[in-house]
């Protein structure tokens, strides 16, 4: 059943990376009695935000008449079709169209320096380079800025609370912020659901959207792909909660090869990204003649399907995915008033971060057997990453600010107290804590670089 229309390779924005295809199966009664003879379902379960229920979506064709099939569709369990609520299932006298808006996340969010702030208590219009990283419950954005230093050069603060109209896109024509709406629209034609049915978000074919979180579910506890800074009052020092290894394949997100196993019904491999996440990749068939291929993800089924019902190039059973993760940086950092004053308050800044991997599984159908599948990430053959190192016991990071951006290319951020009265001329000068660096602390040190800088993973400068 081709329910959904492929094109061999398409490149999605990484805006969209909170849609994802969580699981398509495509069965007919050979797989699942319970079905009936001569019927065939298709399931999708698509998440349309982080923190959204996901939507199940469930055809049920069944060709028993060749000329008339009928057919139900459901989504979450209430039926859409047939709308007469006494029918189980309906001959259909017209093709039917289903679709279901939602409301899509901020494009940009957590991508860095992809805004522009305008602080409101500044006397005069200014705009700044922003990394949003949070959209609030009460609509407002927390973000962090690059303000200047008062020396010629930048110094990341934290803005806990911004407004949408003070916002608005770095590039282009500086558009002001809006979150867009999404469609999902299913199609059922009446000539031939069983082979033309299309499920699509704005007519962008769900294939183009198969995706799992990273690191998976039963990993992302407290604290899980998180690391955290602890900066001293005088910003002399800051301390770590992990070692330098974590912390540099923290930073890196390097793929690293664990383990594959194979026989002739099952090819099964595990990679890590990062240190914290591990992942099982597992692609399996019921008898070597069989085109019906399984792809499982972490335990879960991503795709069960032939290659036709995902219009695969010839002799070829190929599905593509991504693993969509963020990371979070947090520094507890002393506030600023921002008149330069260090306050006795402390806070949280969170740097938050999004990334993706391409995962590409593919077998030759003429092989029969699963022992010559293949999997890569990123393009790069699961043979070529890598080599997986086990932690070991280190000791965590403690070095001045200085050291963490040699060593790193982290710059510790200040934070403004939201309740702080700010002066205009505050987000100007440098802060009165200067770390025994001398005058304008670290950035009077990084000062002599001028205006030339390079920019860490998270969009902070380095002078």
């Amino acid at each position: 059943m081709s329910n959904m229309k492929r094109s061999a390779t398409v490149q999605i924005d990484k805006s969209e990376l909170d849609f994802m295809v969580l699981e398509y199966s495509c069965r007919d009664s050979s797989v699942l009695s319970t079905l009936g003879k001569h019927c065939k379902e298709s399931n999708w379960i698509i998440s349309v935000g982080v923190d959204s229920v996901p939507i199940h979506i469930t055809l049920h064709v069944d060709k028993q008449v060749a000329l008339a099939p009928e057919v139900y569709v459901v989504c979450n369990g209430e039926k859409v079709f047939p709308s007469d609520p006494t029918k189980q299932k309906s001959k259909l006298k017209q093709d039917f169209r289903w679709s279901k808006p939602f409301r899509g996340t901020l494009r940009g969010l957590a991508t860095k320096n992809y805004f522009e702030v305008r602080p409101e208590h500044l006397s005069h219009e200014q705009w700044y380079t922003a990394t949003l990283t949070e959209q609030r419950e009460d609509g407002l954005f927390k973000a962090i800025l690059q303000m200047p230093d008062g020396q010629g050069g930048f110094h990341a603060v934290d803005m806990p609370a911004v407004k949408a109209d003070n916002v608005r896109e770095a590039g282009g024509m500086k558009r002001p912020v809006s979150l867009p709406y999404r469609t999902l629209h299913l199609e059922v034609p009446m000539k031939d659901p069983l082979h033309e049915t299309t499920l699509s978000i704005d007519n962008e074919p769900v294939t183009h959207f198969f995706g799992r979180p990273t690191p998976p579910p039963e990993q992302q506890g407290e604290g899980k792909n998180r690391v955290s800074f602890a900066v001293t009052r005088d910003r002399s020092q800051v301390r770590g909660n992990v070692g330098h290894g974590v912390l540099d394949h923290f930073l890196s997100g390097e793929v690293r090869g664990v383990r594959q196993d194979a026989d002739d019904l099952k090819h099964s491999w595990v990679f890590q990204i990062g240190p914290f996440a591990e992942h099982l990749i597992e692609m399996e068939k019921r008898f070597k003649s069989s085109n019906l291929v399984s792809l499982t993800v972490d335990g879960a089924l991503l795709a069960e399907c032939t290659s036709e019902d995902i219009e695969c190039a010839e002799d070829t059973w190929e599905c593509s995915f991504r693993l969509v993760g963020e990371r979070f940086m947090d520094w507890e950092v002393y506030e600023s008033d921002g008149n330069g004053l260090t306050l006795d308050s402390k806070g949280i800044v969170t740097h938050r971060s999004k990334y993706f991997h391409e995962v590409r599984v593919t077998v030759k159908e003429s092989e029969r057997s699963l022992i010559p599948a293949r999997i890569s990430v990123d393009g790069r053959d699961f043979t070529d990453l890598a080599e997986y190192r086990p932690l070991r016991q280190e000791d965590r990071v403690i070095c001045p600010p200085q050291a963490l951006t040699a060593s790193y290319g982290l710059i510790v951020p200040y934070r403004v107290n939201e309740a702080a009265h700010l002066s205009p001329a505050s987000f100007m000068s440098p802060l009165r804590y200067d770390g025994g660096l001398g005058q304008g602390g670290l950035f009077g040190l990084l000062s002599c670089c001028g205006k030339s800088h390079v920019e860490d993973d998270y969009g902070y400068p380095i002078h």
